[in-house]
């Protein structure tokens, strides 16, 4: 699922009120970490889909998949949405949507967090749940 004109708020029962850096896991570096790296280097440049396919890309360099192979994966399946992110329900990362479907990661606790909550002309959701309510 692909948003526009939409931020996407840390989950309701996310451990962390304020943003923090993923820590470090084994040798394998995680998906959500990848996609910080992407998204704060890069604001608004990626599509959801983009987002995925240039992570993919990039979580194994040693695999012999082409990009034209990764798309056509990426797009054969439903791609979860950025809402089941662990960015905004463990770390404590919002994401603004634009009106062309671009994303920017917003970090909670921050000013520019708040700003988005406040904006009426977004459609505000909140990441999923962690667990059941």
């Amino acid at each position: 699922m692909s948003y526009t004109n939409t931020f996407v708020r840390i989950a309701a029962d996310c451990p962390e009120s304020h943003a923090i850096e993923p820590p470090a896991r084994g040798k394998t570096v995680p998906v959500h970490t990848i996609q910080l790296g992407l998204l704060r280097d890069a604001p608004y440049h990626y599509t959801h889909e983009a987002l995925v396919v240039e992570s993919e890309l990039r979580r194994d360099p040693e695999e012999k998949e082409t990009r034209a192979e990764i798309v056509k994966r990426v797009r054969s399946k439903p791609i979860p949405c950025l809402r089941c992110s662990s960015l905004a329900k463990r770390y404590g990362w919002g994401f603004h949507f634009d009106e062309g479907g671009k994303i920017a990661v917003v970090p909670a606790g921050s000013a520019e967090y708040r700003a988005f909550e406040k904006r009426k002309d977004l459609q505000q959701v909140h990441a999923m749940r962690n667990k059941k309510a």
